[in-house]
């Protein structure tokens, strides 16, 4: 069939590669560019194959081409609703005239099939691609026929070495349809011509077996007795009926003993080959001498038989047997190549959520690791301490950064942990404790700053949002000034000393917690957004975090109580080398 949806799907799964490699996977520029090119090697590999195989198919099958003139010559309804027969096998030739071209001799279109003649096994797989890639329509309704004449051969051994080889291509050619093709068999020995008869020779019947038991392909598919016993023939015909019927008998224990045997073995590692059915047409082509039939006749009657006489030339399909194949109803190349892309987009996806898992845990891993070794170091470390906090405030910086502009997509796909990472950040910041001046410019006053509390400047959230909202109201200014102007105030009576401007978001217990937990640092950044924008302090100085809940003053029991929890705090933390403040009068 038409190799475009592989097309499709092998660029898509190359455009998602390459997004996945260089956007979520943790590696490092000389690894992404290795693993580009083994993609684009692959890829190239892959289209390089399907270009070869459609040469393949076009010098392969060039007697599908005559089909198109034999079916325009049908009736549409019955162009399309005809089974199409691949016949293979040492009889297959048998059905089809000589004496015209490759192609037209290769082509057959009886009133209930088509017939395409394949002469290798090896070549079904090839004849069927090509047939449903030139027409798809015929999805569905192909099978295979397999004719074999077992006068032709010498050794039972290779006969069923012929068999396995044809259940392979069977299977080979399921693979590519995505569906059990059915198979009809038909066996062709000469039985005719052990009882021939110039005078009246006997009509020649194809013969159908049905669960073990032998029938006449007829109409009515009639039981082998009923024919031999039939009132209406003559004597002389009913004589020759029971001579061919003890042949008949042994054939179909030779079909089921080494035909259908080798095509469903367990013991072989692929699909079972079962017949859809099985027929015998009592006459062959040619033979050879001391074939596999006459060594059977031979042990079982000790006797040579002669097999001497043509009787027919061209056989006529045996259309009643296939007449009621049935029809298939696999997937479209379309509907395929959509389950393709979403397997690959399925694939993909998970690709990235382990990507973003395992960079989420390396982050939370190097905040962790930050913290850890922050803690480690003793508190007279003072340079070693001060090298170890500038990288704790980078880490928060980094999460600050994440947290105003929305994460990166390598840590995305809702598996981001960040928010998780900055109260800990902050805990641990927020007990270190700078290198104390030289004695020479110890100043007494400053000494006398030092306090167990730090100030706390508490803001109504009422009188600066909206209830549920983290937007400043326009008459918030006036608040917000006079609490800049109050931390101007206790910075300016403490010169020299350094400070960490903490600001903390709080909420009522009413609602949900996650809710309030955003609620409240949603509302601590736009805060701290406001005294940036106004002041000349830097955004280094400030650390956020949203409590929600956890932190309340009293009791959330009334609403005036709840009033008074819904805030938000700017605390002053003095840390001598966080933030030094001049003064600018």
């Amino acid at each position: 069939m038409s190799d475009y949806p592989k097309r499709i799907q092998i660029i898509y799964a190359v455009i998602l590669s390459l997004l996945l490699l260089f956007v979520f996977l943790p590696i490092t520029i000389g690894w992404k560019i290795i693993g580009t090119i083994v993609i684009i090697v692959i890829a190239g590999g892959l289209l390089w194959r399907l270009k070869r195989y459609r040469q393949i198919l076009a010098s392969s099958t060039a007697n599908i081409q005559f089909l198109t003139q034999k079916l325009d010559l049908l009736p549409a309804r019955q162009r399309y609703r005809l089974p199409i027969l691949l016949v293979t096998g040492s009889a297959a030739k048998d059905f089809f005239p000589n004496d015209l071209s490759l192609a037209e001799s290769n082509v057959l279109v009886s009133s209930e099939a088509v017939w395409i003649y394949v002469e290798e096994f090896s070549h079904l797989p090839i004849v069927y691609d090509s047939l449903i890639s030139k027409w798809p329509d015929m999805l569905g309704r192909v099978g295979i026929f397999l004719a074999i004449a077992p006068e032709l051969e010498d050794k039972q051994g290779l006969l069923i070495a012929k068999l396995q080889a044809f259940r392979q291509s069977w299977v080979d050619t399921c693979r590519i349809a995505k569906y059990q093709l059915p198979v009809y068999i038909s066996t062709h020995i000469g039985f005719n011509d052990l009882i021939y008869d110039e005078q009246n020779p006997l009509p020649i019947y194809w013969f159908q077996l049905v669960n073990e038991r032998l029938y006449l392909l007829d109409r009515y598919l009639s039981p082998i007795d009923n024919w031999v016993n039939d009132i209406k023939i003559s004597s002389d015909e009913r004589e020759r009926r029971l001579r061919l019927r003890p042949f008949l008998i042994e054939t179909q224990s030779w079909i089921e003993h080494v035909v259908l045997s080798t095509l469903t073995d367990s013991k072989q590692p692929i699909t079972k080959c079962v017949p859809t059915a099985m027929a015998i047409y009592p006459t062959n082509q040619s033979i050879i001498s001391n074939n596999v039939i006459q060594k059977l006749w031979e042990s079982l009657t000790t006797l040579p038989l002669p097999n001497t006489h043509k009787i027919q030339e061209i056989i006529s399909p045996p259309d009643a047997l296939v007449k009621f194949m049935p029809i298939a109803y696999p997937f479209s190349p379309i509907c395929t190549m959509i389950c393709g892309l979403v397997i690959i987009t399925s694939l993909f996806g998970m690709g990235c959520l382990g990507a973003s898992f395992w960079n989420n845990l390396k982050l939370a891993e190097q905040v962790q690791n930050d913290i850890h070794h922050y803690q480690l170091i003793p508190m007279d470390s003072y340079e070693e301490k001060r090298q170890a906090l500038e990288q704790l405030k980078n880490d928060r910086a980094i999460l600050n950064q994440y947290l105003a502009q929305g994460e990166p997509v390598r840590l995305g796909m809702g598996l981001y942990q960040g928010l998780r990472l900055i109260e800990p950040l902050n805990i641990t910041m927020s007990d270190y404790v700078a290198k104390p001046p030289e004695p020479e410019k110890i100043i007494v006053k400053e000494t006398e700053v030092v306090v167990k509390e730090p100030p706390v400047i508490r803001l109504d959230s009422l009188s600066l949002f909206e209830v549920g909202q983290s937007n400043l109201k326009p008459d918030s200014s006036k608040i917000l000034i006079n609490a800049l102007m109050e931390m101007k105030n206790q910075i300016n009576a403490n010169q020299g000393t350094g400070w960490l401007i903490l600001i903390t978001g709080h909420t009522d217990s009413t609602g949900d917690e996650n809710k309030n937990l955003t609620l409240s640092l949603e509302r601590a950044v736009a805060v701290r957004n406001w005294i940036i924008k106004t002041s000349d302090i830097p955004e280094t100085c400030f650390a956020i975090q949203g409590y929600g809940a956890k932190k309340p003053l009293v009791d959330n029991d009334t609403p005036e109580h709840r009033a008074k929890n819904r805030r938000v705090e700017i605390s002053l933390i003095p840390q001598m080398s966080n933030c030094i403040l001049t003064n600018h009068k």
